[in-house]
C-alpha cells in the first residue's frame, strides 16, 4: 500500500513539475502600441564614400519592450549601409560607428536617403528618415594601374571632378590582367592604405591584400594605345585601333611577347572562315596550327576556324604559329595538358606541355570540328606523353582513359596500372606528329601519323 501511495506522489510531482514549467515558458504577449523615434541624427552629415559615420538616436514605447532599430542608407537605389541597433526596455538611446560602403554608380554631392525602422517586441514597427544628409565622391589627381607582371602605368585625371583618368600612348595587348591604385611605394608596389580596385566575388570594388586582379580585354582592338579607368562605373576601356579584316600576314604587325622565358611575336587579327591569307617574309616558312590552318600554297595558308578575333604567336626559334581562342571553353574546345606534348615544328621538335594552363605552351586546344568531336595535331612524345582532357582552364570535367576506344599509340589508366584515369603511351608507340581526333558521344579516340607541310 505504501509502494502504490509513493508512486502516485511522484506522478502528482512530475505532473506539476511540467505544469510548472509550460506556464513559464509561455511568452508574455504585450499590447500593441506605437514605437516612437523621438530623435535620429546622422554624423557627420556631409562624407565622402567610404568614410566612417555615426548614427544616435533616442526612442521609446510606453506601453511594449523596444526590441530593434534598423537604419538603411541609399544612394542611386544602392544600398551604401545598413545597421541593426538592439533596443531593449521602454525607452532607450543608441549610438553605433559604422563605414558607408564606396561602390561603383554612387553620384556626387548626392542626397542620401536614411530610412529607420523602430520595431518593438510585438513587430509594431514606426517608420522616418533622417533628411539633409550628403553623399560625396573621392577625386585624385593620379591613380595608378599596376599589371599582374608588376609594371606600374601613370593614369591622370582628364579634368577638376573628372571620373576619368587616362594614360595615352599606352602600348599593350588587348587584353590585361591588373589592379587599380590610389598610392604606391616607393618599389612601385600598391600601398593599401589608399583606395585600391580589384576583383572580388567575381565584381570590380574596392579590395585589400585578398583582391584579385581585374581582367579587361577588348578582342576588337588590335592593340593598346591608351587606357582609361573611371571610377564612378570602376570600368576600364583600352583605346587602340580597331582590328580589320585580314588578308595578308607580316611580322612587323605583331608585337613582342615573352611566353615562359622564349621570345614570341604576338598580334591580335579579324580572320575570316575560309579566308585565304597571303604570307610574307619568316612567315611563309612557318608551320601555322594545322588545326586552324590549311597550307594552300608557298605564301597561303587558308583559316578554318569561326570568323572573328583571334591571337596569333609566332616563334622565331621554333618557326611555328599558334592559336589562341579567346573563348577555350567547352563546348567550343577542349583542353589538353600534361606531359609528352607539343604542337609540331621542324626546326625545334619537343614536347612542351605540362600540368597547367598559364601559357599557351603548356596546354594543346582540341578544336571542335564536328558535333561532339574534336581534334589537334601534335608532336607527341611516346617516352614522356601522360595527359589528360579538360573542358576549361579550371580543372572543369576531366575526360578519364578508362572509358575510351583508344588508338595504338596510347593505353589506358588500368592497363598501365596507375588508374588515375590519364592517358598513357603503349609500349609500341613511336614519337612523331600525329593528328588525334576524340568523339565523346562515340568514346572512339584516333591516332593519324602526319606529314608536315
Amino acid at each position: 500500500m505504501k509502494r502504490i501511495n509513493i508512486n502516485i506522489l511522484l506522478g502528482l510531482l512530475a505532473t506539476f513539475m511540467l505544469v510548472s514549467c509550460e506556464e513559464k515558458d509561455e511568452r508574455v504577449v504585450y499590447p500593441h502600441s506605437t514605437p516612437v523615434i523621438e530623435s535620429a541624427t546622422i554624423n557627420p552629415t556631409s562624407f565622402v564614400y567610404g568614410d566612417s559615420v555615426t548614427i544616435t538616436a533616442k526612442v521609446s514605447d510606453p506601453i511594449t519592450p523596444l526590441s530593434t532599430l534598423e537604419m538603411r542608407m541609399v544612394v542611386n537605389d544602392k544600398v551604401i549601409a545598413t545597421q541593426k541597433l538592439r533596443t531593449k526596455g521602454n525607452n532607450a538611446e543608441v549610438s553605433a560607428k559604422f563605414q558607408v560602403a564606396y561602390i561603383s554608380e554612387l553620384t556626387n554631392n548626392a542626397d542620401v536617403e536614411v530610412t529607420l525602422n523602430l520595431i518593438n517586441v510585438e513587430g509594431d514597427v514606426t517608420t522616418t528618415s533622417i533628411t539633409g544628409i550628403k553623399g560625396y565622391r573621392t577625386y585624385y589627381k593620379n591613380l595608378y594601374l599596376v599589371l599582374d607582371n608588376g609594371k606600374v602605368i601613370t593614369l591622370t585625371s582628364k579634368g577638376d571632378k573628372s571620373d576619368e583618368y587616362e594614360s595615352p600612348g599606352v602600348d599593350l595587348k588587348n587584353n590585361i590582367r591588373y589592379k587599380i591604385a590610389e598610392k604606391i611605394t616607393d618599389k612601385d608596389q600598391i600601398d593599401f592604405s589608399g583606395h585600391v580596385w580589384g576583383l572580388k566575388d567575381g565584381t570590380i570594388q574596392i579590395v585589400d591584400e585578398g583582391g584579385d586582379y581585374i581582367k579587361t580585354a577588348e578582342p576588337m582592338k588590335k592593340s593598346t594605345t591608351g587606357i582609361i579607368f573611371n571610377t564612378y562605373t570602376f570600368g576600364t576601356s583600352l583605346l587602340g585601333e580597331d582590328l580589320v579584316n585580314i588578308s595578308s600576314l607580316s611580322l612587323d604587325v605583331f608585337m613582342d611577347s615573352e611566353i615562359s622565358g622564349e621570345t614570341f611575336k604576338e598580334g591580335s587579327f579579324y580572320i575570316e572562315k575560309n579566308k585565304e591569307i597571303t604570307l610574307t617574309g619568316d612567315l611563309k616558312d612557318a608551320v601555322f596550327n594545322l588545326d586552324y590552318f590549311e597550307r594552300v600554297g608557298a605564301d597561303k595558308v587558308k583559316f578554318l576556324g569561326e570568323t572573328g578575333p583571334w591571337v596569333l604567336d609566332y616563334s622565331p626559334a621554333r618557326k611555328y604559329v599558334l592559336v589562341q581562342d579567346l573563348d577555350s571553353n567547352y563546348p567550343n574546345v577542349l583542353l589538353a595538358c600534361g606531359e609528352g606534348l607539343g604542337y609540331p615544328s621542324k626546326t625545334k621538335i619537343e614536347a612542351t606541355t605540362g600540368w597547367g594552363f598559364d601559357q599557351i605552351k603548356q596546354f594543346i586546344l582540341f578544336r571542335k570540328v564536328s558535333d561532339n568531336t574534336y581534334q589537334a595535331t601534335v608532336y607527341f612524345d611516346a617516352a614522356k606523353a601522360n595527359f589528360k582532357f579538360f573542358e576549361n582552364k579550371g580543372w572543369g570535367n576531366e575526360k578519364k582513359s578508362d572509358d575510351y576506344v583508344l588508338p595504338e599509340i596510347l593505353i589506358n589508366s588500368t592497363t598501365k596500372g596507375a588508374k588515375d584515369g590519364n592517358w598513357y603511351p603503349a609500349p609500341t608507340a613511336k614519337s612523331g606528329n600525329y593528328t588525334i581526333t576524340i568523339n565523346l558521344a562515340t568514346k572512339i579516340v584516333t591516332a593519324v601519323a602526319v606529314t608536315l607541310p
